[in-house]
């Protein structure tokens, strides 16, 4: 049995506490760390370990064995931006092997990286993004944005697919993506057998359907779509908002 990833979370802001309690719910433990005594004492049984500690002090992080974690994340919020650096230069001095640091401006997250942060995250831009992307482009939900720009979206089939199969559509080749999966509602045609339908497929938004499944490597010579069917696909983001066009026209 795989040994469970030990993590450590400081700052018990928003950022932090959403991200505790996401882990907690898939099971896996979480330290979670700040230096007001208040915040602690609120989400002690929220979470594996409550500490309270002044991250910004080598003794105690050595002390409380914080190198021995796998993940660090460091939460801490807008107002203690020098706090926030202090601590992650702090972590990578002691040997932490992944940091991730919350970044709160492009400057900001750039120190971050300077001082020994693994990976920066920004969840005020990224939830701008995000929404932003939502407005111009409605039909359109992203899962994962990769580094180099290759994206995997959920994308409502066109009403011109249904009834026919991949290997008829060839998305490969007209669109240059990628079908790793067809969503569909449960309470449309049944997916045929032996086909790996998984129930309640996490798309890390809200808006994933509780009543719907996902047949993860459809057939392209055999699975027809359906009315309703959301296409799973990878690609660049170009060949994504060609198919997007073709939805909303």
């Amino acid at each position: 049995m795989s040994r469970k990833p030990q993590i450590a979370i400081i700052g018990m802001g928003t950022f932090g506490l959403e991200t505790a309690k996401s882990l907690m719910a898939q099971g896996v433990p979480v330290c979670a760390i700040d230096n007001e005594e208040d915040v602690v004492n609120s989400i002690k049984d929220m979470v594996t370990t409550a500490l309270l500690m002044d991250s910004t002090q080598e003794d105690a992080l050595r002390e409380a064995e914080i190198d021995a974690m796998d993940v660090v994340v460091v939460g801490i919020g807008a107002g203690r931006v020098e706090a926030s650096i202090m601590t992650v230069s702090l972590l990578h001095q002691i040997g932490v092997k992944t940091i991730i640091a919350r970044a709160t401006s492009e400057l900001h997250g750039r120190i971050l990286k300077q001082v020994g942060a693994t990976a920066v995250v920004n969840p005020e831009r990224d939830m701008g993004q995000r929404v932003a992307k939502r407005i111009a482009k409605p039909a359109l939900q992203d899962i994962i944005t990769m580094s180099d720009g290759t994206r995997i979206v959920r994308v409502p089939a066109p009403a011109s697919f249904v009834g026919h199969t991949l290997k008829d559509l060839d998305v490969r080749r007209k669109y240059n993506l990628m079908v790793l999966g067809i969503e569909r509602p449960r309470d449309g045609a049944a997916a045929e057998k032996n086909h790996l339908a998984f129930d309640g497929f996490d798309f890390g938004e809200s808006d994933s359907r509780a009543d719907s499944m996902v047949i993860m490597n459809p057939d392209p010579a055999k699975d027809r779509m359906h009315d309703g069917d959301s296409l799973i696909v990878m690609g660049k983001g170009e060949s994504i908002d060609i198919l997007v066009e073709s939805i909303e026209l």
